[in-house]
């Protein structure tokens, strides 16, 4: 038997203390313990003996550490008991040596042994006050989902029956795989929000249909449409910046000034470069900018315009048909696993992860079908890619050649062409 304590820092509460789990592998089975001590990351050191793994610092950290350190007597207890009666221990008893926890002064909130589902949210909420509100609202939509099939329900009853149930409710109700998918994400997340064992079972085989794009000559359509509304001008800009870069919309709404610097290419002279972290991956991106983004960055001094998700998917359709992009695109949604086909308008189904996908296909057009520089410019090659550091100079100037090719987007109104 072997054990290792870790800290899990990606999900801190209101005070910035963060849950310590503890890792237990034997005989080819690992299981994760929720210890139910949480403390400030600085105070805590997974190498120090159980006795010690909290700092001084740390407010009640002598009861913290006696909790630990009494949880690790439990489990060498009960692997050498087995062995002196030579048996195997079963997961349920490693499980059944986590017991719920009473409320600590000063150690922040600790859901009850068997919490609402609603007062899960609330917690999530709580513990994530940077999330949009695109984000909480789709979560309160699958809240309101569970209230309406089982209202009051509880982590006890989280069963595999309940769930067989559920997903035959919500495919009652003909909602696409990728939304059913959400409500089960929702569950897991409960789960482990109550430090509860995620059954195997708790999941969803989601299967998408072909992503919406833009063609060549309807990308130059849409720069050269000249919108004179306010809030399409700015869609405009944002649709075009963010296609150039391939960029997840979650990513642009947060560049900053200092994420764009000035810096020499090798071959190419001196260019605006884009570095930044990617928030779905955390991984590097450094990008150069071609002309049209340098324009549009410029133009904005550094400052995205951000509105809410809502809003630019409103925006962006509304600017799709105000451009004529009415070409007639055939959505598919898979219910139950089988597809659904709904030719509509183009611009009806563009929305703020299109234009990534336009960027993907401008690559690779004016790459000549180069698929090794479209998978490194979306960050799919991993270290291999335009995301890596060191990759810059292999795949910058061929990124730039690449939209060169595509030709010029002309979008900028004559009074700011001198910008």
């Amino acid at each position: 038997m072997q054990y290792t304590f870790r800290q899990l820092t990606s999900r801190p509460d209101s005070q910035g203390r963060c849950r310590v789990l503890l890792d237990v592998t034997w005989e080819g089975y690992r299981e994760k313990l929720a210890t139910g001590v949480r403390c400030q990351p600085a105070h805590f050191d997974a190498d120090a003996k159980p006795g010690r793994l909290i700092a001084k610092a740390e407010p009640g950290s002598s009861g913290l550490n006696t909790k630990l350190a009494g949880l690790v007597a439990d489990l060498s207890d009960l692997f050498n008991k087995a062995e002196a009666h030579r048996q195997p221990v079963r997961r349920e008893q490693v499980l059944a040596l986590v017991r719920p926890a009473a409320p600590e002064a000063g150690n922040g909130p600790v859901a009850p042994p068997d919490p609402l589902l609603t007062d899960l949210l609330q917690q999530w909420e709580h513990e994530h006050p940077q999330s949009s509100p695109d984000a909480k609202r789709r979560w309160r939509q699958v809240a309101g989902h569970l209230e309406a099939y089982h209202q009051g329900l509880r982590v006890s009853q989280l069963t595999k029956p309940f769930y067989v149930g559920y997903l035959a409710y919500l495919h009652a109700l003909e909602l696409s795989d990728s939304t059913i998918g959400k409500n089960i994400s929702f569950l897991r997340a409960c789960l482990r929000l109550a430090e509860k064992h995620i059954p195997t079972w708790l999941t969803v085989k989601v299967r998408q249909g072909r992503p919406v794009s833009l063609r060549r000559e309807e990308l130059q359509q849409l720069a050269s449409y000249r919108p004179t509304l306010p809030s399409l001008v700015q869609e405009q800009q944002r649709v075009l910046f963010q296609a150039q870069l391939l960029l997840r919309d979650s990513d642009l709404r947060r560049l900053q000034p200092h994420h764009v610097s000035e810096q020499d290419l090798a071959g190419v002279g001196r260019v605006l470069v884009l570095e930044f972290h990617q928030k779905k991956t955390g991984d590097e991106v450094r990008l150069p900018l071609p002309p049209l983004a340098a324009a549009i960055w410029r133009q904005w001094q550094g400052r995205v315009p951000v509105i809410s998700l809502q809003k630019r998917n409103e925006h962006i359709k509304e600017l799709a048909e105000a451009a004529g992009l009415s070409r007639t695109f055939v959505r598919v949604r898979f219910r139950a696993g089988k597809p659904v086909e709904e030719p509509l308008p183009l611009h009806q189904v563009v929305s703020t992860h299109t234009p990534r996908h336009v960027g993907a296909d401008m690559v690779l057009w004016g790459s000549g079908g180069d698929h090794n520089l479209k998978e490194a410019a979306l960050g799919h090659l991993g270290g291999a890619s335009v995301y890596g550091y060191d990759t810059l100079e292999r795949y910058g100037p061929l990124f730039l050649n690449a939209w060169g090719q595509v030709g010029a987007l002309d979008f900028l109104h004559p009074e700011k062409d001198d910008n």
